[in-house]
């Protein structure tokens, strides 16, 4: 694929200079452009159907349409009925995921909060970014929502640093944050010593510029305090804690119920046999990563018995399935869950292998824990009391290992 042919911005655009500041914008995010002028063949049609370009991220694939605008007014969610229409289409013809990018001369907020009402109705599986000349963003994107929006009153607009959203990058950054020093437990991610923001970038694998704006969104919300030349110190943890545990119920994933292929019960015998075929998994098998009660198990943490299983996938779940030797269940308390990841970097990026099992790092697991009916939030207290209570109460306090 040709990453550097341009793009041709005459059939959806006007300014290539605007095409060409939002793809440089979504490149800092963690994308990587594979292909420009996107053409798929569709029956019916001479041409086939035609996208502006191709992305991915993270072993993800994105459609992309770039529109650009003089302004920013009622009428763009009406001009943008027919790229929605197409990033649609290929999502449906490939799997891509949709993805709408907009750049304009000024952004209005109140016109954005009409926007944002207009996608979430219509629209709401579609990832976008609306950007102007001014530096101002506002975006729903894998990596978190943003909006930094400068004052359209002043003479010269200011730019106001991106919000806290919780989402996938805001999450991974925090993990990697707090439990990146090597004594830390129950983390497989990234370690290393984290002096400075540009260090947490590098250890993260994460731009530097989205590192910055994300430590400014943690200083005013009160999470972070800066120390003079070092990264700032995490503060106020058992807020953070609190505000996480709000915002997140493991079923912001997506689910998939599912029964054993030869009908048996969730006893004991069957989650050793379930997690006996997940050591066995061959090296074909999509990623996976266990949490819930069956991680608090391997974590040698377990205090309730109950015996649900919940288990992270990436890719195509019915080869994991067959792997699992499981079939679809209309069953509510289904006992085992499949759930693909809403924030994918954040829940495999810490995965760690206990007892050759793959296991999802222990706040991970705390989180998904907090909000399950089977006595989830008693299992998740006691978590929090064995080991994550004393694994964030030192990262605060050895400030020199972050």
């Amino acid at each position: 694929m040709d990453q550097k042919r341009p793009l041709q911005s005459s059939r959806h655009t006007s300014s290539r200079h605007g095409v060409q500041r939002v793809l440089h914008l979504l490149e800092q995010r963690g994308f990587l452009l594979r292909e420009v002028d996107v053409r798929l063949p569709a029956d019916g049609l001479s041409h086939g159907l035609r996208l502006d370009c191709l992305m991915s991220r993270e072993e993800r694939s994105f459609a992309v349409e770039v529109k650009v605008a003089r302004a920013f007014a009622d009428w763009v969610f009406h001009w943008m009925a027919r790229p929605i229409l197409a990033l649609q289409a290929a999502h449906r013809l490939k799997r891509w995921e949709p993805m709408l990018a907009i750049y304009v001369d000024a952004i209005d907020p109140r016109i954005v909060r009409r926007f944002k009402g207009q996608i979430a109705l219509y629209a709401p599986n579609l990832w976008w970014v609306v950007a102007d000349a001014h530096g101002s963003v506002v975006a729903h994107l894998p990596s978190g929502d943003e909006e930094a929006i400068g004052d359209l009153h002043s003479p010269r607009p200011g730019y106001a640093s991106a919000t806290l959203s919780f989402g996938d990058l805001d999450q991974w950054l925090l993990k990697v944050l707090l439990f990146a020093r090597p004594q830390a437990v129950g983390w497989g991610g990234p370690r290393g010593p984290i002096r400075n923001l540009a260090q947490l970038a590098t250890l993260a694998a994460v731009s530097p510029p989205l590192v910055y704006r994300w430590a400014a969104a943690m200083e005013r919300r009160g999470y972070l305090a800066k120390r003079m030349g070092r990264v700032p110190v995490l503060v106020n943890l058992d807020a953070l804690l609190a505000e996480w545990r709000g915002r997140y119920r493991v079923s912001d994933n997506t689910p998939i119920l599912c029964n054993s292929v030869f009908g048996e019960h969730a006893d004991a015998s069957f989650g050793d046999a379930f997690l006996n075929r997940l050591r066995h998994l061959s090296d074909s098998a999509p990623p996976c990563a266990l949490t819930g009660h069956q991680a608090c198990r391997l974590y040698s943490l377990k205090h309730s018995d109950a015996r649900s299983i919940h288990l992270y996938y990436a890719g195509e779940p019915s080869v994991l399935m067959d792997a699992l030797q499981l079939v679809p269940s209309d069953n509510p308390v289904a006992p085992v869950v499949l759930l693909q990841p809403r924030h994918r970097r954040s829940v495999f990026g810490g995965v760690s292998r206990v007892e050759d099992v793959p296991v999802c790092d222990i706040l991970q697991v705390y989180l998904d824990l907090y909000h399950l009916p089977d006595r989830g939030r008693e299992q998740a207290d006691f978590v929090h009391e064995r080991i994550l209570g004393p694994l964030i109460r030192s990262a605060v306090e050895l400030l020199d290992g972050i």
